[in-house]
């Protein structure tokens, strides 16, 4: 399976589903490698400790808190779906039975019912469920198959990141001129499941609209809302990967090797 998009638009935020059209959450963020000078997605990342941390101050402690305060105290709420698990990239993004299997033994809470309150029902089944009996081999939270694959943090000097870092990121010319913010990224690939390159960032002056696409080249949707945030974004540019010199994931900048 082959990608050329918006890594924003088509697939942050978006449904997951098993190929029986279970529903089984969505996509809280994407977990990024920097490798050298490239940036590669490698995997889904789903789960609540995914999510908060895209939202500001008590916004995003308030529902982690309550989260923490109602779940499996052993659930760390991420899990990395590999892309190699990903069959389908549509409305929404399909994966494949096993991937199916590690996100419903993720739901803590479910998990926990079944254990403290339902096992003790006389005649209940599957009170005694464990994640890892159930799926042994399959992704499981924050590994894949026989090599670690470890959660990104956001900030981190290190080589894993989160896609929503590089978003609203500060961008800089080579003369050390605020050109615009991040507004969308771009990937391509020939076969997802060896992970979607980073291929260029879009540039403008604001977010507005840029999670619905309107920032993009190929705008959609009523024609006045089209034209208001085509009118926002009429200076956004998309700028190649290799005109990136540097990312400071710590100081959320890029600076770029090329002149506005």
């Amino acid at each position: 399976m082959s990608f050329d998009d918006s890594l924003v638009i088509r697939l942050l935020d978006h449904q997951v589903v098993a190929r029986d059209g279970h529903h089984l959450g969505k996509v809280d963020d994407l977990s990024l490698r920097q490798d050298g000078e490239d940036l590669v997605v490698e995997a889904l990342m789903i789960g609540p400790a995914a999510l908060a941390p895209r939202y500001p101050g008590a916004m995003g402690r308030w529902p982690w808190a309550i989260w923490r305060r109602l779940n499996d105290p052993d659930d760390p709420g991420v899990v990395l779906v590999p892309l190699e698990r990903v069959v389908d990239i549509g409305s929404h993004v399909e994966v494949d039975d096993e991937a199916r299997a590690t996100l419903l033994a993720s739901f803590g809470l479910e998990r926990w019912l079944r254990r403290h309150l339902i096992s003790r029902i006389p005649g209940a089944k599957g009170g005694g469920h464990r994640a890892d009996e159930r799926h042994p081999g399959g992704p499981t939270v924050g590994r894949r198959e026989g090599e670690g694959l470890e959660v990104a943090e956001r900030g981190s000097s290190g080589p894993l990141h989160r896609l929503t870092e590089l978003v609203d990121m500060q961008v800089r010319d080579a003369c050390d001129e605020a050109i615009g913010r991040v507004t969308d990224v771009r990937g391509v690939a020939h076969d997802v499941a060896r992970g979607i390159p980073v291929t260029a960032v879009l540039v403008g002056p604001r977010l507005m609209g840029s999670s619905l696409g309107y920032s993009s080249d190929e705008q959609d949707g009523p024609w006045a809302i089209s034209w208001v945030v085509g009118r926002l974004h009429r200076t956004a540019h998309w700028r190649d990967r290799r005109e990136i010199a540097s990312i400071s994931w710590t100081g959320r900048r890029i600076d770029l090797s090329t002149h506005r």
